[in-house]
């Protein structure tokens, strides 16, 4: 595969278009820029657009499907993760008269630099002809240039459940002063159920606050808990040395 073939298209955060070649393209500018295009919206569509609050990077992001949003649910969580746009760039190959051109549906920086290309599919479509050759192709390009890419059918639904429940937790700096220390000096030593963890709540404050502060410990990495299983009030919670940034 040549990749001179290839031309990149991308939007940067203040609207401007910038086309480049593949091998040129870098991640780390394409993953602060707008979607290189907008979902539709119209009556009787299939799918269901609408927007997305990323807390790893404090951004809107469009999705085009609810099995888009939950990727983005779990790259949000995920503490590899850096950087996340959605419809991030189109990519442009011409072969002979024939135009082959392709959206990914997320872009993904991970702390060690190397980027993620998604495209989101429903398991029930990514063997039709016309798919996979498409996947194939980007897959190629992303393995040329040193990315990752990846095939997003579907995640397990008690880890989105999870993760979603957590979510209270991804604005701590919304808490009032001190909470997020008080619960994180209640978890500083052992490990303990999400029922004894809540149960150390001080008399200042209240449930759904001390909630938050726990949860908020959760999705940072200071505390981990098993995802596939239901949290409850049984559920261990760990403090470990790992912190999200």
């Amino acid at each position: 595969m040549g990749g001179r073939e290839e031309v990149l298209r991308y939007c940067t955060a203040a609207g401007d278009e910038v086309a480049t070649t593949w091998e040129q393209a870098r991640a780390d500018l394409i993953v602060e820029g707008l979607p290189v295009r907008t979902p539709p919206s119209y009556r009787g569509q299939r799918h269901y657009p609408g927007l997305f609050w990323a807390a790893t990077n404090d951004r809107m992001l469009v999705y085009e499907s609810l099995l888009e949003l939950d990727r983005l649910w779990l790259a949000d969580y995920d503490s590899t993760v850096m950087g996340i746009c959605t419809q991030p760039f189109q990519v442009t190959r011409r072969h002979g008269t024939d135009l082959h051109t392709h959206v990914p549906d997320v872009l993904l920086v991970h702390t060690d630099k190397v980027a993620t290309v998604v495209d989101v599919k429903p398991a029930a479509l990514v063997e039709k002809p016309r798919v996979r050759d498409q996947f194939d192709w980007t897959r190629a390009l992303c393995r040329n240039k040193g990315w990752r890419y990846e095939v997003f059918t579907g995640g397990d639904p008690v880890v989105l459940r999870n993760v979603k429940q957590l979510a209270v937790g991804r604005r701590p700096e919304r808490l009032p002063d001190g909470y997020l220390d008080t619960a994180r000096s209640s978890l500083s030593e052992d490990e303990a159920t999400l029922a004894e963890v809540l149960s150390r709540r001080p008399a200042t404050c209240d449930a759904s606050t001390w909630h938050v502060a726990v949860s908020a410990l959760v999705w940072s990495g200071e505390v981990t808990l098993d995802l596939h299983r239901p949290i409850t009030s049984e559920t261990m919670l760990r403090p470990t040395a790992e912190v999200r940034v």
